[in-house]
């Protein structure tokens, strides 16, 4: 075990320390879960494509029982340097239970302040967003089947569009599966990312890598996902 805990802080340090790449999150398509009561867990993840690096770190806890609050923040680098491209709070909560073969049903909403790279400064705009969670399991968990569907208001467009996506986790063998999600707004074009999930130590490390684009993009919009996850024991109170 602590063979594999020092092989992912290596990676969490190489994807932070990265100097060129793109983009925004790891998986867009939520689960209809959330952290055990009082345990907490941190994702960082880098989307990498033509253009940059985009590194991500997501701490997040569930001291309620019941309530999963995150704070998300990413970095970019541009001709002036680092700086923090977005900011995001967010929480969520579960109606109903997922159990083996079941079915959850959860929602989640937030607010993020997006920091835009261009010429004549950086300018900020607020972006709030929310999404009611499905999530189904089949054969005792070996597939789950996620639904989300929701709103985000763009501050910077001073629009608001409907929001959806449809999520897959499938286990190819005991350590190691294929996920995969489409997702998109009601106008525009959807995209799509795929990829595999290792355990590198069970219910406490998980390792991500992904490949996306945009349905009908050129290979100029395609990027690269690695991510890491972890997860504590309960935390005694």
């Amino acid at each position: 075990m602590k063979k594999h805990i020092m092989i992912a802080t290596v990676a969490v340090h190489g994807l932070l320390g990265m100097q060129s790449a793109f983009a925004a999150g790891a998986m867009n398509v939520d689960d209809a879960q959330v952290l055990g009561a009082n345990k907490c867990q941190l994702e960082t993840w880098g989307k990498f494509n033509r253009d940059g690096t985009e590194r991500w770190l997501n701490p997040s806890c569930n001291l309620t029982g019941n309530l999963e609050v995150s704070w998300g923040n990413s970095w970019q680098r541009d001709g002036a340097g680092m700086y923090l491209a977005n900011s995001q709070l967010q929480g969520k909560t579960v109606f109903r239970e997922m159990s083996p073969d079941g079915y959850g049903v959860g929602m989640l909403a937030g607010v993020v302040r997006q920091t835009d790279s261009g010429d004549d400064g950086r300018k900020r705009s607020w972006n709030v967003y929310s999404k009611l969670l499905t999530s189904f399991s089949f054969k005792e968990d070996a597939v789950l089947l996620h639904t989300n569907l929701g709103a985000i208001r763009k501050g910077k467009e001073q629009t608001t569009r409907l929001t959806w996506g449809l999520g897959n986790e499938t286990k190819l063998i005991d350590r190691l599966s294929l996920i995969g999600e489409v997702f998109g707004e009601n106008k525009g074009k959807p995209s799509y990312q795929a990829g595999v999930r290792a355990t590198l130590v069970p219910e406490h490390v998980e390792l991500d890598l992904t490949y996306g684009n945009t349905f009908g993009a050129d290979t100029r919009g395609r990027y690269v996902v690695l991510g890491l996850r972890f997860i504590t024991p309960e935390l005694k109170r």
